[in-house]
């Protein structure tokens, strides 16, 4: 009699019981879906942070490009009128060769691929950035290596060929330099400022 009266509850109820489960699990597919909506919202707002402090961190090295590129012709100038003395016999009374390098940094690009931001970029653009970083990281390397050299030429004012190796290494930084200001305007949107002098 018992098994009759489960029956019976279940014809009269089941419908209903059926739609209350019904609802549940649409109820729960919803709470899925905008919880997923709203972990994606997040992610591409954390991408267009980050996108931004990206863009603000290249137009920061751009300007340092700009006014190290400067530098580094005027660098280059004396380094060539230095070697011309020596080539001419004339007495070295002093190394007249002063000016900065531009001081990068990637901060804002370290940040976006630790955090994983770069995922919700456009993939073109993430691999443009990616070849303006790895120029930069050259030309950093490069300057860094060419301040070494300087350094020890400057303590000991050798001949000839240390400045030709200086004249070299600062011949390709004003090019690298170019380079990078140019692929800097190309990301950025804007028209490269070539350096005067050169």
């Amino acid at each position: 009699m018992r098994g009759a009266g489960i029956r019976g509850l279940l014809k009269a109820k089941g419908p209903e019981v059926f739609l209350e489960a019904l609802f549940v699990v649409f109820a729960v597919l919803v709470a899925l879906a905008v919880d997923e909506w709203a972990q994606e919202r997040e992610l591409r707002e954390r991408a267009d942070r980050a996108r931004s402090a990206v863009i603000s961190e290249l137009t920061r090295n751009q300007e340092e490009v700009k006014s190290g590129s400067v530098s580094t012709v005027a660098m280059l100038g004396s380094v060539t009128k230095t070697l011309e003395s020596i080539r001419a016999g004339e007495e070295l009374e002093g190394l007249a060769v002063s000016g900065e390098l531009p001081d990068f940094t990637d901060a804002a690009w370290e940040v976006a691929l630790v955090t994983g931001a770069v995922a919700w970029m456009d993939y073109d653009w993430v691999l443009e950035t990616a070849r303006v970083y790895e120029l930069q990281d050259l030309v950093w390397e490069l300057q860094t290596e060419f301040l070494s050299f300087f350094a020890q030429v400057a303590v000991r004012r050798p001949g000839e060929e240390p400045f030709t190796r200086l004249q070299g290494q600062l011949a390709m930084l004003v090019s690298l330099h170019q380079e990078l200001s140019q692929r800097y305007s190309d990301l950025l949107g804007e028209p490269a400022n070539e350096t005067e002098g050169v």
